[in-house]
């Protein structure tokens, strides 16, 4: 059986052929990807130096960076203590019971939850007629409770007044949450010192 003759290409189909020859040159050309042992590693690209982390111990405060936010209130319950948020005279002043209350607010015989609310709306009544230090009575309170890290406490009021001061909605307002003097009330009361009020 005789063969057939075979076609001559076009001229687009040999530019077409040339170029395939062209690219499988180039790529047998190209150096192998893996490198012989003998060659050297290439050079590592410098990175940038790792934060430097500063070792944390449980039970340390970490250390806040600078913010232009107003400070948060300020929790004291020991006459030796300074405040952050109030000047050393007006806050020794306070400890000894000797500045002006403004007002008063007795949560004795009321549940957690409505205490709390008590005391929310009192200290935004207060310090929206310019009142600075208001006195809050808890009672030392009798009945004996665990709190979440299973430590025993007593009186839920007055352990409960200084956290909602601290982390409730009302916390801007709250410059210093202090136990009150012996006259006021002493372990059964806490002085609030509120920030004053912004003209609008």
């Amino acid at each position: 059986m005789a063969r057939k003759k075979r076609r001559a290409l076009t001229d687009d189909e040999q530019t077409l052929w040339n170029k395939v020859v062209e690219q499988v040159e180039s790529i047998e050309s190209m150096p192998p990807l893996i490198t012989q042992p003998n060659s050297k590693p290439a050079k590592k690209k410098p990175t940038a130096p790792a934060p430097d982390i500063q070792p944390f111990k449980i039970g340390a405060k970490a250390q806040a960076k600078a913010s232009t936010r107003a400070k948060p209130p300020s929790f004291v319950d020991r006459p030796n203590q300074t405040s952050p948020n109030m000047d050393r005279r007006n806050f020794q002043r306070l400890l000894k019971g000797q500045l002006e209350i403004d007002a008063t607010l007795d949560l004795h015989g009321l549940t957690a939850d409505q205490a709390r609310m008590q005391l929310q709306m009192f200290v935004q009544n207060a310090n929206r007629m310019g009142n600075r230090l208001i006195l809050v009575i808890t009672g030392k309170g009798n009945k004996q409770f665990v709190d979440e890290f299973n430590r025993p406490r007593s009186g839920v009021l007055r352990t409960g007044v200084p956290e909602w001061l601290k982390t409730g909605p009302v916390s801007h307002l709250v410059l210093q949450v202090t136990q009150a003097h012996g006259k006021h009330g002493g372990g059964g009361a806490y002085y609030v010192y509120l920030r004053r009020q912004r003209a609008r």
